[in-house]
């Protein structure tokens, strides 16, 4: 039978041992030296991944289709109203130019106006003949776009020519150029849609110049006609006057002579007016020259865009090393959490041993 010492002292072991230093130790757990530590142990999947993502980024790099890009500008001839002589000699004193904030905004117009509908949508529905000689296919089918139905087609194509193959810019702070950019993988379609672009924006110009036009031309028709009739009451009126005085010596009938001569004066001086505004608002109207100045024309590209292969590759082993760092990290510290517990189960075991024993 064992016997009892009672000088002997029991010391009960804790019911929760301590965990790990290193994991209670929360300011250096992701210190250079313990990813470091955490990069050698768990070396092989750094490496993989590392390779892996080299031989992606190599892959995508060497086969990744070239692409050609048509490059156009143009300057819209935008209508700019005439300032009062006076001012603009005033402003010209200054070295000022009445109206040339009018250029920068038309031009940030059409700059806006290549990425509607109203001039997407016909070149959706256009083709493009992508090798010379070849034969011509539609542009969804170019672009590899598909869909259930001819609309969602269409509107998939004018989304795309609108975020990946069509690009502007428009040097605001100086002329006021507009430049584009087609951007596809055959040179003969990017110039076939930059062509076709650049007559639809033109046509588009010309309609909105005619519409004004005729606008204009039938609002002063209807003025130049009530102004006609006007000057023919005021000379009726200026006949029956002289035919009622053939003779007059009185101050009163040479004054009222003279008010109906300054009354037809003036009725005259508005009808030549409108007269003339008729005439040029019917020839705009029938205008068929081109509404924008072409500073260079679409040509098909010689050479092909660079496709930044050395960008691509080194990018992607990049990106792939630092999932591996990041990999190994969360291994090693999923490593240490389990050792951790480990540690304090075979503790609760050895506490439990401990308090069954007596000494």
């Amino acid at each position: 039978m064992t016997t009892l010492n009672p000088n002997a002292t029991t010391e009960r072991p804790p019911l929760l041992p301590a965990l790990d230093p290193q994991l209670e130790d929360g300011g250096d757990e992701f210190s250079p030296l313990r990813i470091l530590a955490a990069v050698i142990r768990h070396r092989r999947l750094t490496v993989a991944c590392t390779l892996l993502g080299m031989t992606a980024a190599v892959a995508i790099a060497l086969f990744r289709r070239p692409t050609f890009t048509t490059t156009f500008s143009f300057l819209p001839q935008a209508a700019q109203e005439r300032p009062p002589s006076g001012l603009a000699g005033l402003a010209g004193q200054f070295g000022l130019s009445l109206g040339a904030g009018s250029t920068a905004q038309s031009s940030q117009f059409y700059a806006d106006l290549l990425a509607t509908r109203e001039i997407l949508l016909p070149v959706a529905l256009d083709t493009v003949t992508p090798v010379s000689g070849g034969r011509p296919q539609p542009v969804p089918l170019f672009l590899g776009i598909s869909g259930r139905t001819p609309l969602i087609i269409s509107e998939k194509t004018v989304t795309a020519l609108k975020r990946k193959v069509i690009s502007t810019s428009v040097a605001t702070r100086t002329t006021g150029v507009i430049s584009v950019q087609i951007k596809t993988t055959s040179a003969i379609a990017s110039q076939q849609i930059a062509e076709k672009l650049l007559a639809l924006v033109n046509a588009f110009n010309l309609n909105s110049r005619r519409t004004q036009a005729g606008e204009e031309r039938r609002f002063v028709e209807g003025r130049l006609n009530a102004a006609r009739t006007e000057l023919r009451a005021a000379e009726d009126d200026l006949e029956r006057f002289l035919q009622s005085n053939r003779q007059f010596n009185s101050p009163e009938l040479t004054f009222q002579r003279e008010r109906l001569d300054r009354e037809v004066r003036l009725r005259e001086q508005i009808v030549s007016g409108l007269a003339q505004q008729f005439e040029e608002a019917r020839i705009r109207e029938v205008r068929d020259t081109p509404a924008i100045t072409i500073i260079e024309r679409p040509a098909a590209a010689a050479l092909p865009d660079r496709r930044g292969r050395i960008a691509i590759a080194l990018g992607g082993t990049a990106a792939a090393f630092l999932i591996g760092v990041l990999g190994a990290v969360l291994s090693d510290g999923l490593g240490r959490v389990r050792n951790s517990y480990d540690r304090a189960s075979e503790l609760r075991g050895e506490g439990r041993q401990a308090r069954g024993i007596r000494v």
